[in-house]
Parts: C-alpha cells; sequence; structure tokens
C-alpha cells in the first residue's frame, strides 16, 4: 500500500515500541502488545475544539490501516481510544517495507560497520578513533548514535582536517575544503566538533582559564592554525628581521607595521637592538604606549604553540634582553603572564600592572565578577602573585590597561 503520512506516522510508532522490547530481543516470556493514543499523532484528537473534519480524516486512515490488516482500533462512544498494532512477524516486515526501512538489528549492524570503516585508517587521530568508539559503544547499548551517516562522515573529516593541520587557514576557508561549501561549518558543524574537541581533553592544558565556551573554542581552533580572520603579529622598536629566503626587513620604533602569521613562521633571524622586549595584550594599548629602549610586541589573539614558538625564537637570539608584559590588572591579566612565563620559559617581568597602578587609577576600576574572583583565588591557591591578587579581592576592584597606557 501507499501510506499517507499520517499513515506512516502511526506505523513508525508502533515498529519503534515493537523494536525496542523484550518481545523482539527474544527476552520475554509472555505476550506482549503494542499500542498508541490517537493523541500520540494528532495532538488535537480529545480536545472539543477539534476541527471535525480533520477529525473525520484521521479516523478514516486509521480505519484504512485496519483494513490491511496491520492495526485494530479500540473505541470509546464515537472516538478512538488507542491504536493497537496486530502483531505478526509478516506485519512487522510488511510494515517495514511501507516505511522502507530496515529491520533494527540490520541498521544496528550496518551503523557500527559504519562506524569501524570510519576509523579503520591508521592514521586516524586519536580523538577521530574514540569519536567512532563512542557511536558504536552507544549502538551496542541500544541507544541510538548521536548523529546520522552524512553528519557522521562529515565530522569525521572535518576532525582530521583540524587535527592535522598545519598552515595558517580561515574557517570558511575549512568549510570549502571538507565540505565544498563556504557556509556549512558555521551553521552546521563548527559546535558540534568543537564539543568533541573540548570533551576529548586534548586542550586542556589551553582552555583551563578561559572564561567561557565561545572563549575555549576559539582557543583551540587557533592552536590549530584555524581562524576566523587573518591573524597578524604588530611590532614597533628597534630591529631587524631577516627571513628564510634572504630578504629583511628594517623595524623603527616610530614605523609601527604587522605580519600574518604565515609570514611570522618564515622568520630566520630577529634582531632587536632596544634593551627591553615587551609584549602588551590589547592592540589599544599597543598603539598608544610608548618607552625608550623599548621593542614592543602584540600577538594578537591567543598564545597558542606558534606565537609561543615564535617568542621563544625571539629569546634565544636575544637572551640578554629584558622580558616585559603589559596586560589587565585583573587576574585573568596574571592568568595570561602566567601562561606565558611557564609555556616559553621566558622571565617575563609584569609592567605598570601593581597595587600602585590600581591606587592611581582607583577612579576608573572595575568590581570583579564571579570569575574574576574564581581565578584570584586560584593564583593565590598556587602561590603566584599573593599580595595583587589580595589585595584586588579586598578591594574589589580590577583596572584595564588601556586606562595606564592613555593615562601615561
Amino acid at each position: 500500500m501507499i501510506a499517507s503520512d499520517v499513515q506512516k506516522n502511526i506505523l513508525k510508532k508502533l515498529l519503534v515500541k515493537y523494536e525496542s522490547s523484550k518481545t523482539y530481543k527474544g527476552e520475554n516470556l509472555i505476550l506482549q502488545s503494542f499500542s498508541i493514543r490517537p493523541v500520540d499523532i494528532f495532538k488535537e484528537y480529545d480536545k472539543d475544539s477539534a476541527d471535525i473534519d480533520a477529525i473525520e480524516d484521521f479516523e478514516k486512515q486509521c480505519k484504512l490501516l485496519e483494513a490491511e490488516g496491520l492495526i485494530r482500533l479500540d473505541w470509546k462512544y464515537d472516538r478512538i481510544l488507542r491504536i493497537n498494532a496486530v502483531a505478526e512477524l509478516g506485519n512487522w516486515n510488511k510494515i517495514r517495507s511501507i516505511l522502507d526501512v530496515k529491520d533494527k538489528k540490520e541498521r544496528k549492524r550496518e551503523e557500527m560497520d559504519f562506524y569501524a570503516s570510519l576509523c579503520e585508517n591508521a592514521n586516524s587521530e586519536q580523538i577521530v578513533k574514540d569519536f567512532c568508539r563512542n557511536q558504536i559503544g552507544r549502538i551496542e547499548m541500544d541507544k541510538e548514535a548521536e548523529y546520522g551517516p552524512t553528519d557522521a562522515k562529515n565530522i569525521v573529516n572535518l576532525l582530521d582536517c583540524i587535527l592535522k593541520n598545519k598552515a595558517e587557514i580561515l574557517e570558511r576557508e575549512l568549510s570549502i575544503s571538507v565540505l565544498s561549501n563556504s557556509k556549512s561549518w558555521e551553521e552546521k558543524y563548527k559546535r558540534k566538533v568543537l564539543k568533541i574537541l573540548r570533551q576529548s581533553g586534548r586542550f586542556d592544558y589551553l582552555t583551563g582559564n578561559c572564561a567561557d565556551e565561545k572563549e575555549k573554542n576559539k582557543v583551540i581552533l587557533e592552536e590549530c592554525n584555524i581562524y576566523a580572520n587573518p591573524s597578524y603579529v604588530y611590532f614597533k622598536g628597534d630591529g631587524k628581521i631577516t627571513f628564510e629566503d634572504g630578504r629583511y626587513l628594517a623595524v623603527y620604533h616610530d614605523m609601527p607595521f604587522a605580519l600574518s602569521s604565515q609570514c611570522i613562521g618564515k622568520i630566520k633571524t630577529f634582531e632587536i637592538s632596544d634593551s627591553k622586549i615587551m609584549t602588551v595584550e590589547n592592540l589599544t594599548s599597543f598603539n598608544r604606549i610608548k618607552k625608550a629602549e623599548t621593542f614592543f610586541i602584540f600577538l594578537s589573539g591567543y598564545h597558542n604553540s606558534a606565537k609561543q614558538n615564535f617568542l621563544e625564537k625571539i629569546f634565544r637570539q636575544n637572551s640578554n634582553n629584558e622580558f616585559y608584559h603589559f596586560g589587565d590588572i585583573d587576574p585573568d591579566g596574571f592568568f595570561i603572564l602566567e601562561n606565558l612565563r611557564n609555556k616559553t620559559h621566558i622571565d617575563f617581568k609584569p609592567y605598570k600592572m601593581g597595587i600602585e597602578e590600581l591606587e592611581k587609577y582607583s577612579s576608573f576600576s572595575k568590581t570583579l565578577e564571579d570569575n574574576d574572583i574564581a581565578k584570584a583565588k586560584s593564583l593565590i591557591e598556587k602561590g603566584r602573585f599573593l599580595e595583587i591578587m589580595s589585595y584586588m579581592l579586598e578591594n574589589d576592584m580590577k583596572l584595564e590597561q588601556e586606562i595606564i597606557s592613555w593615562k601615561e
């Protein structure tokens, strides 16, 4: 028979009940029946306000299924009370044929084979293999896989591409490369893929201090050299940059400029004439700040491994210089400073990030948020920046670095 959408919905719900039962699994010793209520299909059926024509059409379609021997209707007065499956093996096979679906056991076997094939590749990343095994585990436990075949294949391809990526690529380019559509990544897959990457634990060392999910996602993607927009590093000071191909650039303190992350990776030597080197957290402060004998660097974005390697190269080639960091006077600013020190093994000293600045510009300060308080207490527990963290907590205040670069 050619079934209508309503009839298919009825048969689908009955089939799901049957294939989720102990009878289907061969574990039941008593005879089971399978039924649904009319309101499971037609929500307005029992209401006095329901459209009479719609009710008559619904009942007509139910009677046609009953005439085919697939269901049996229980009535109470002039309304259908329950819709019962005529639970015969031949009927279940006929229902599957009408719905164009395979037996659940066959579907499960095919799904498990599908996920197994996705992680057969010896070069697949561990996160990809764990994702596939997790889906297989769900199917074995008689749960639905989280994603259909098309979505699962696209997710695996995206994960593989992201985790193996070495050169800088933009998010829309990633989308075109893997999905053949510049918008599909953002609209359909970004949230799903980033959830898998966050839950893998592989990036916990980077995201531990992030304020929210959005920040974590940005950190993870940038660590994999994937950006929403091209990434640049800004410089001003006196020095000379020589690239791998022999070309060079002279850098001057009164002529700030920026290089893309791709160009940064091609630097061979970075000679700095100034005695001090200072990383600056925010672009506004970078543009404003001036200090004799100081070479300023604004890294733009998060300090991923590529930027850490870049700073380490500068340190190796300019190890006699003093290194400073200028950031916000808040717990997050000190987390950034601590991360810089730990990841690069360079002894960055805080620049104008003390109690003196908090007191001097207290009229511009802001109160601490819950996330600030938690981070300050975390640093105190680790024995880091005890005096300034205690002062912030006691006085409920923090300060953005732009105030200092503007006023001074």
